[in-house]
């Protein structure tokens, strides 16, 4: 087996006869190399890739671990006074790593979907580290809408009702997300199919869910241009004339007095 060293490689690589072979290579196989490269950006990424060691200490943490640690530290102390300085950190703490800032951007995306009342700050740091690495928000929101997206039916038991009360939970929080991620132009072409599915996810007969996403709604219309509210005006006003409580109605009200 033949074993070369740097400075041999290099010499290799930098030979013509191999770049122009190379170039005929290329040539030849360029859909199998198309191929691959689909193959290898659709690859998911091992978000705990950080924790693989070979010490066996589990007090140890390798620096990436200890980097994402702090990082999270940092999240949790997020509040409108100091998400200047935090942002600062942050940035500090990630250095030029990309592929840590790909996991940090991937990690308060998350967040997101459970913290709603945290969006606008973890979105102000994702706009920071976005710039900085190679991240695809839409390729991350497609996912998480086949996850989050779902209406199941509810199971007759305890643990079915948590769950889809949790979905509920989650499907308003990444309407919320969507829509400031739209609101910062960091995604396209999006905004409509959410809302729509605010409205089919709509359970009339259970007055809390249907203020969770009625209320949600408010919130995306007045993030909006008011032709969007012009566009669903027929639907908006067959809700609010549909058996809901008058607190709903007084949403869908203002939401139509917008305009």
């Amino acid at each position: 087996m033949l074993i070369y060293d740097e400075d041999g490689l290099n010499t290799i690589f930098n030979d013509p006869t191999f770049l122009s072979n190379y170039d005929v290579y290329k040539k030849d196989n360029m859909d199998k190399i198309d191929s691959l490269i689909i193959f290898l950006k659709n690859l998911e990424i091992n978000k705990n890739y950080h924790k693989c060691s070979i010490n066996k200490n589990k007090k140890y943490l390798t620096p990436e671990s200890l980097k994402i640690k702090n990082i999270n530290i940092l999240l949790n102390k997020c509040n409108q006074n100091n998400i200047d300085d935090i942002k600062n950190k942050m940035i500090e703490i990630l250095s030029d790593e990309k592929n840590t800032m790909v996991l940090v951007v991937d990690n308060i995306l998350e967040k997101c979907i459970s913290q709603i009342q945290y969006i606008k700050f973890y979105i102000d740091i994702v706009l920071e580290l976005y710039q900085k690495c190679d991240y695809d928000i839409d390729k991350k929101i497609q996912k998480m809408k086949t996850l989050y997206f779902q209406n199941n039916n509810i199971e007759n038991n305890y643990i079915g009702l948590c769950d889809f009360n949790k979905n509920v939970d989650d499907c308003v929080g990444l309407c919320m997300l969507i829509s400031y991620l739209y609101e910062k132009k960091l995604i396209d072409g999006v905004i409509i199919d959410t809302i729509d599915i605010l409205f089919h996810n709509i359970i009339l007969d259970d007055d809390d869910i249907c203020f969770k996403y009625i209320s949600c709604m408010y919130n995306i219309f007045e993030t909006l241009d008011k032709s969007y509210i012009v566009k669903y005006d027929s639907r908006l006003k067959d809700l609010k004339d549909s058996k809901i409580s008058k607190k709903n109605k007084f949403i869908i009200m203002d939401i139509l007095e917008m305009v």
